[in-house]
């Protein structure tokens, strides 16, 4: 399956809020902030950029992705390899492609506090950025934003490690490795036109057909 195919498969990921999820407050924001601005103190870890090219991402946010990519996502007995197999960076890039464009940019910030080295400094005394760190230093970054007492940097790990498997498992070769056969054909129309809750849902967005849940005469008496 192409990169294309695979990207008509990923859908935006379960329990992600639309708009302003990392940004709870103040605090939220500063430390959003912070990663925008501090990203460019010292340099990552560069990586050749995929042939197919980047929607969203900048080539220092992909090769955070790809970093959190070889810690996240499984590398297991029978499944496809996250990295060789699968173009999981590739599939976020066009996951964020697809989602709500301030939903995009909190994670694109998100993504250089992670790779900024003044932010590793502030929070866990670090100042080396975080796609430069060896793989068990990287692991423990993640546990200290995993069991962190501020809800942002929670929230930040669970969106980060949502976007990972979301760009894993929306692959076609990965829901294969699982034993699901995959969503039945024609259970979703990428053509469907788009609702944002204003108004009435469109037909082609799984409107029920009108009349379908027309009252019963029959059912009221027996109420």
């Amino acid at each position: 399956m192409g990169h294309e195919t695979s990207q008509e498969s990923l859908q935006a990921p379960e329990g992600m809020p639309r708009r302003g999820f990392l940004k709870k407050g103040l605090l939220g924001g500063a430390v959003l902030a912070l990663g925008a601005t501090g990203l460019a103190l010292r340099p990552g870890r560069e990586l050749p950029l995929p042939a197919e090219g980047l929607r969203v991402l900048s080539a220092r946010e992909y090769a955070v992705v790809e970093a959190l990519v070889r810690r996240i996502a499984p590398v297991t007995t029978g499944f496809p390899d996250p990295t060789r197999d699968i173009p999981t960076a590739l599939n976020v890039d066009r996951l964020l492609a697809t989602s709500d464009s301030t939903v995009a940019k909190e994670l694109k910030q998100l993504l250089g506090l992670f790779e900024n080295a003044l932010g590793g400094l502030l929070f866990g005394g670090r100042v080396t950025p975080f796609t430069r760190l060896e793989g068990a230093e990287q692991d423990r970054v993640l546990a200290e934003w995993r069991d962190s007492a501020l809800a942002v940097r929670r929230t930040g790990y669970l969106a980060l490690r949502t976007l990972v498997l979301g760009g894993y498992y929306g692959d076609r070769r990965a829901q294969l490795a699982t034993g699901w056969p995959g969503q039945p054909a024609g259970l979703h129309d990428p053509s469907a036109q788009k609702w944002k809750g204003e108004g009435p849902r469109p037909q082609s967005n799984g409107s029920p057909p009108p009349g379908l849940y027309a009252s019963n005469p029959q059912t009221k008496e027996e109420r």
